[in-house]
């Protein structure tokens, strides 16, 4: 009797270890999914023309998107985002969109396009370094497809993470970039 009573003692305590095993493990996963879901949102939020993004080192404000004539015969149209820039940090930033560079991301029909062309507004010049808190009006100008249909065109913004003690060197640095804000919009001019 006391062999039985020692077996099925011993059945009970592994059922319930077994029990208590997927419970902290149920526990364990559910809170793990809860931070990855709060660390990088599947979706970003909708943003529109006017609103601010808060890219990590700086802030842009897109103004307008429109479409532009070639500037040549032969040569293709351009796609033109007009924004604002705004330089977040204490210093001069000659990487305003992180590094490596992630400047709004252009899609059309599923398909992304080469990063755009960054021009000051005041002077024409491509932008080469930002400085802080000093907002500069720029424009970013994308070369159409030869194959692209007019009609509404996708626009998402990354954000780069600062951590103030990273892991790897145990100093200050700009690291992951994340989708910030997403934007679909008809381009000006378009027929």
């Amino acid at each position: 009797m006391t062999e039985t009573r020692r077996t099925s003692l011993l059945r009970r305590l592994r059922l319930r270890l077994a029990a208590s095993v997927g419970v902290a493990a149920a526990v364990l996963v559910g809170l793990w999914l809860k931070v990855q879901d709060a660390r990088a949102p599947q979706e970003p939020p909708a943003v529109t023309l006017g609103q601010a993004v808060d890219q990590g080192r700086t802030e842009i404000t897109p103004l307008s998107l429109s479409l532009a004539p070639p500037e040549r015969a032969g040569e293709p149209g351009r796609l033109l985002l007009r924004a604002r820039l705004l330089n977040l940090t204490g210093e001069s930033q000659f990487a305003v969109f992180g590094f490596p560079p992630h400047p709004p991301e252009l899609a059309s029909g599923g398909v992304v396009w080469p990063e755009p062309e960054v021009t000051l507004d005041r002077d024409g010049e491509l932008l080469a370094q930002l400085h802080p808190r000093l907002a500069e009006r720029v424009t970013l100008a994308w070369q159409l497809p030869p194959d692209w249909q007019p009609g509404p065109v996708s626009l998402t913004f990354h954000r780069q993470i600062f951590k103030l003690r990273d892991n790897l060197y145990g100093m200050s640095n700009w690291l992951l970039f994340q989708p910030a804000a997403r934007m679909t919009i008809m381009p000006e001019g378009a027929p």
